[in-house]
């Protein structure tokens, strides 16, 4: 362990360990030199000639042929005819690093330490988390395999060099609570399985990187696996970068004694992970798409390293096709668009990349190499529209052309680390343009808009006395129990129309006080339009308000005269015309762009405010709500006339357990709708009588058709 004094005026002030915090002699001594390259290195660790070891190691590093990293230093980069732009290298040359699309000024010397974002609402510890995880290095990197300027090669290795001196290893803590900035495993992992090996291999052939540096920096990755195989995460997200981290350490030195031990290590919690933190219908633990995603991307990256360096046989036999669900709910929760709607804190996703490297896997999916390609190549999908039972994702479309119209709905777990209180929630899209929009993400700061996109109000659900749902207390409700079971929320897909069934029940307000049992039916009368019905039952014989929101993907939208409908007003693109009706008063009403607590109207992607229609009852007792969502092509009116609520008795008495309703169409059209809580009593509605859940009518022009369910799941 190295230490330095710091004086002034003769006076000593500090001492200040740095690092890294291997000694040569225990770095070399962790080396099994018997391997051929390493005579040299041999002869220097037996004499204890550490600098002629350190000069040894660093040139067999560089001109070793295995292990083999993703881009080979030893090829010739292809010079392209166009200069290529450097302009952000050399800010960096500067100092001067980019986050968030914001520049911000490092000094002369980078305070590894430092955080510049710690005021007010933005207040957030991710500034200083980006700058430890090192992604810059790459633009330097680029730079220099593009101009082969040595100052960009010249700088990674000052700053990495610096790094290391400045932020010596922790000794027994894992650096995640309380924060550390350079050795939070999740840093420490994005350095050790990311942006340093593709750096250094970036500049491998580069002057900058001389043998001595190259040898310390190595001795940092030994630190860096060592402290990353010593504190694990439970599960999620980080423990996948980690354990990659770790692995890819073990990979790239295999010359160190421990090195199997790691990727040992690193393949055992993989693939635990694979088994306890993905659900059987393809989703991980924590339902973000975003952080869905980088779990895969890692569970690859693994995969396509162990075969780059034929370690394949180091594998679990079952290692690919594990992977297989992950890339099928990309595939069938894809929107018509070709891009995944993002849930929790995510951002919605293009599904191509992963998908193309899916094709590759599974060449027999010739549905991923249909979605991957826009429709170009592969075979369309059979199913139209597919349930996800563990995850609690219904996907409801009317096919799979441009056009379509398509409905996820969420009815599932709360998720693990990155939750939004968001159950019941929907997304739609229809006629080439999303109309119903999930929040999206916020930087994880100290803002209202983080509020905002937690919170309910931030989504297409139901809050209750203007309080928001909260499954954060309720820990239970996070993630299914092992062994992982189907959700029972009712599900049916057939040829005429989806039903789904799913509840919230944990409470609302900060401290579940609020007992509402939410239920929410949605009906897709294919391929035309859904149907909402809310069911609010109130566990303390009190009355209750209901505010039910709807976050439109618009510049305008307003409440057509005469009616309680709310439509959007898109010029030139697909609208979405919404009405509703209960058995007591329901006000509607459209916000957008408040920006005072509570905020509402806004999304992200990019962040903007958006018309929200807000829609309210009031009462006591079970109170229902029917909401009609019919997308309208460009330049389409409303085709609806009115909506009517129709009275519902069992054995003569009026029936509190199911409630119909009649649209009437500018065409003529009559459709009648009924849904009962459950299957098998008589329920009678104006001339038709049922004991069925669901049941559908319509008469035009004289003739009439039907779709009825009786019970049970269809899945």
């Amino acid at each position: 362990m190295f230490f330095s004094l710091t004086c002034v005026a003769g006076m000593l002030l500090v001492v200040t360990e740095t690092g890294p915090g291997i000694s040569d002699e225990e770095f070399f001594a962790g080396l099994n030199t018997a391997g051929p390259g390493l005579e040299a290195v041999a002869v220097a660790t037996k004499e204890k000639n550490w600098p002629a070891a350190r000069n040894a190691f660093g040139e067999y590093i560089k001109t070793r042929q295995s292990p083999r990293w993703f881009s080979d230093p030893q090829e010739e980069k292809k010079t392209s005819k166009r200069k290529p732009s450097t302009k952000q290298a050399d800010e960096l040359l500067q100092h001067r690093w980019y986050w968030s699309g914001k520049p911000f000024e490092l000094g002369p010397k980078i305070d590894w330490s430092s955080n510049q974002m710690t005021e007010g609402e933005s207040a957030t510890v991710e500034w200083n988390a980006s700058l430890n995880r090192h992604f810059h290095f790459r633009i330097l990197m680029r730079a220099y395999q593009q101009t082969g300027d040595e100052k960009y090669a010249t700088e990674i290795v000052a700053q990495m060099l610096d790094w290391i001196k400045s932020c010596p290893v922790l000794k027994d803590k894992s650096g995640n609570s309380p924060y550390h900035y350079a050795w939070e495993t999740l840093n420490t992992a994005c350095r050790a399985g990311d942006t340093w090996p593709e750096s250094i291999y970036g500049i491998l052939k580069s002057k900058s990187l001389t043998n001595d540096a190259l040898t310390t920096i190595l001795k940092s990755l030994v630190e860096h696996a060592r402290h990353l195989d010593r504190w694990p995460t439970r599960s999620g997200n980080w423990l996948t970068m980690e354990s990659t981290a770790v692995f890819t350490i073990g990979t790239l030195l295999p010359e160190f004694c421990e090195a199997q031990t790691w990727r040992t290590h690193g393949i055992e919690r993989l693939y635990r992970q694979m088994k306890t933190d993905v659900y059987p219908d393809g989703m991980e633990i924590e339902l973000a798409l975003g952080y869905n995603n980088w779990v895969v991307a890692n569970f690859a990256h693994v995969l396509e390293l162990a075969k780059l360096n034929n370690r394949v046989n180091e594998l679990p036999a079952d290692y690919l096709a594990q992977l297989e669900r992950m890339y099928e709910y990309q595939a069938y929760a894809v929107m018509p668009n070709g891009i995944v709607p993002g849930l929790n804190d995510s951002g919605i996703a293009s599904p191509v990349k992963l998908l193309s490297k899916g094709v590759g896997y599974f060449p027999k999916r010739q549905d991923f190499l249909w979605i991957a390609s826009q429709g170009k190549e592969g075979t369309c999908p059979e199913k139209t529209s597919f349930v996800f039972p563990y995850t609690g994702h219904y996907v409801m479309r009317s096919g799979w052309e441009k056009d379509s119209r398509y409905l996820l709905f969420d009815a599932g777990p709360f998720g693990s680390g990155h939750q939004h209180e968001d159950k019941l929630h929907l997304v739609a899209y229809a006629y080439g343009k999303p109309l119903l929009l999930d929040a999206g993400n916020y930087m994880y700061d100290h803002s209202r808009w983080r509020r905002y996109v937690l919170s309910t109000r931030g989504h297409n659900t139901v809050r209750v006395d203007g309080m928001d749902q909260n499954r954060r207390r309720v820990r239970s409700t996070w993630v299914l129990s092992e062994p992982f079971q189907p959700l029972t929320n009712t599900w049916v897909s057939a040829e005429q129309y989806d039903y789904v069934v799913g509840m919230y029940d944990s409470g609302y307000g900060a401290k579940n006080a609020i007992r509402v049992v939410h239920t929410r039916a949605v009906v897709f009368v294919k391929p035309e339009y859904w149907v909402v019905v809310d069911t609010f039952e109130p566990l303390d014989g009190q009355p209750h308000e209901y505010e039910s929101l709807f976050h439109l993907d618009a510049k305008k939208a307003e409440v057509l005269p005469n009616t309680p409908a709310i439509v959007t007003r898109n010029e030139k693109d697909a609208n979405l015309l919404i009405w509703a009706i209960s058995g007591v008063e329901l006000m509607t009403t459209v916000v957008q762009g408040i920006e005072e607590e509570p905020v509402q109207g806004w999304a992200n992607n990019p962040w903007r405010p958006i018309p929200t229609a807000v829609l309210k009852i009031k009462g006591a007792g079970k109170l229902r709500m029917m909401t009609v969502l019919y997308p309208l092509q460009a330049g389409q009116g409303s085709p609806l006339e009115k909506i009517e609520s129709l009275p519902v008795t069992s054995d003569g008495i009026a029936a509190s357990d199911a409630v119909a309703f009649r649209i009437r169409f500018r065409d003529g059209r009559i459709h009648t709708l009924l849904c009962a809580d459950t299957a098998g009593i008589k329920h009678r509605c104006e001339s038709l009588e049922t004991d069925s859940v669901l049941y559908w009518q319509e008469t035009a022009g004289g003739q009439t058709r039907r779709f009825q369910q009786s019970t049970g799941n269809d899945r």
